[in-house]
């Protein structure tokens, strides 16, 4: 009886998080997207970077200093909350960015992780690696998706996990 009990109170309790949490916008297949260099969304998310960006970006700036956050972690933000090389409303270091700005706007997500707080679509698009498998979350508002070219999610995939950036870490 007990366990009966607690497996129901486990099972009301998921979905009660699944109808508080906002549905996420989950990619689907054959997804468009193509970066209008706008920096409209991207530049003032202020991402961790690692410290393979901060060498990339140190080769055409040299004096370039990172935000040292109190966990230790290396975050890219100016004096006024946006990225410190967006001028004029566009990215001054386009070819040299960090990781996670190349990325953006989408973000893997374990489907194990997800799928356990939300249906998916589907259409979703799933990547394996190794015996995991990932979907990708998306800023819906980022004026480059719907236009453009298909998604490499898996490329995507590989250049996230290469940066030793692990999906779940933010």
């Amino acid at each position: 009886m007990k366990n009966k009990v607690l497996k129901r109170f486990l099972q009301v309790s998921v979905e009660m998080v699944g109808e508080a949490l906002p549905r996420l916008p989950i990619a689907w297949r054959n997804m468009l997207f193509k970066c209008r260099l706008c920096g409209e969304k991207c530049c003032g998310l202020n991402p961790e970077v690692s410290e393979e960006d901060v060498e990339r970006i140190r080769r055409i700036i040299p004096s370039f200093k990172p935000y040292v956050a109190p966990e230790g972690k290396l975050i890219l933000v100016g004096e006024n909350g946006f990225c410190p090389f967006l001028r004029n409303g566009l990215c001054t270091i386009h070819e040299y960015k960090p990781v996670l700005c190349r990325l953006y706007p989408f973000y893997p997500v374990e489907k194990k992780t997800i799928q356990s707080v939300l249906s998916l679509p589907v259409d979703v698009e799933i990547v394996r690696h190794g015996s995991k498998q990932y979907v990708f979350i998306f800023d819906e508002q980022c004026p480059g998706v719907g236009e453009g070219d298909p998604v490499d999610f898996k490329k995507l995939l590989e250049t996230f996990l290469k940066a030793g950036f692990p999906p779940g870490s933010f």
